[in-house]
Parts: structure tokens; C-alpha cells; sequence
């Protein structure tokens, strides 16, 4: 079987909240992916029926909202954050959307660099964003 983007679906939330404990020090609970289940914008990517990453894209003020994404601790670097974030992108063009936008952890400088080099640029500081951390807010025209 070939890798695959494709819409979430109630049977991966399993997968997708154990690779969720395994990428972020507060994850979100279960019930969040279930509340995203209807959202166009949550898709997986998946090989061999396994689920490596996932992302969901909401709506912020008019502007496409990266909500999360995540790829498997041990699968980084290897071109799917990328894949799966450039996915995103054309969906949200696709959608209308002129600009995406999304947070990220003011500690988590390898995060800030990955979306800077994809044209991402420093929009905002939000103190005490996340329970253990700011964030820094990034957007980019599309």
C-alpha cells in the first residue's frame, strides 16, 4: 500500500491519540479529535494502515488555523511533516483562504525553524498559551 492523505475517520482515533501522547508533553484528549471528526480539514497520513501524522485546519477570524499537526517522534525528517503540511496548504487554497496562520511553542525553536523555512513568518508572542509555555504565532500569505 502506498502512503495516503485522507479525511479522519472515528477508527483512527485510537492511533491518533497515541501518536499525540507521543509528540507533545500536554496532549489533547480524545474527546477533541472526536469534536474535529466532522471538519473537512482533519486528515490523516497514513502507510500500511498505520497512522503517521495527522493535522487538523480550522478557521480563525477568516484566515486558515493550523490547529495541529504531528508527525511520529521516530518518522521526523523524513519528508512527511513537509508532504502533509503542503497538503494543507492546497486544501486551504483550494478553500479560498489568502493566509494560514498557527501557533507553536516558544520553546520549540526546531518547530519555529521547519515552518520559517517553509515561508512562515513570527506574527505574535501569546503569553501563556499553553499550559507549560508561549506561543509564538506564524502565518503566511498563500
Amino acid at each position: 500500500m502506498i502512503d495516503m492523505i485522507r479525511k479522519a475517520a472515528i477508527d483512527d482515533i485510537p492511533q491518533i491519540v497515541q501518536l499525540e501522547d507521543a509528540c507533545f508533553p500536554v496532549p489533547w484528549p480524545d474527546f477533541l479529535f472526536r469534536a474535529h471528526l466532522g471538519n473537512p480539514g482533519f486528515v490523516v497520513y497514513e502507510k500500511e494502515g498505520e497512522i503517521l501524522a495527522y493535522a487538523i485546519i480550522g478557521d480563525s477570524d477568516g484566515k486558515a488555523h493550523l490547529q495541529n499537526i504531528a508527525v511520529h517522534p521516530d518518522l521526523r525528517r523524513q519528508g512527511i511533516g513537509t508532504e502533509l503540511l503542503e497538503w494543507c496548504i492546497d486544501l486551504v487554497k483550494l478553500c479560498g483562504y489568502k493566509e494560514m496562520v498557527l501557533e507553536v511553542r516558544e520553546k520549540n525553536t526546531g518547530s519555529q525553524a521547519f515552518y520559517a523555512d517553509r515561508g512562515f513568518e513570527i506574527r505574535d508572542n501569546v503569553k501563556a498559551y499553553y499550559p507549560d509555555d508561549n506561543a509564538i504565532v506564524m502565518g503566511k500569505r498563500i
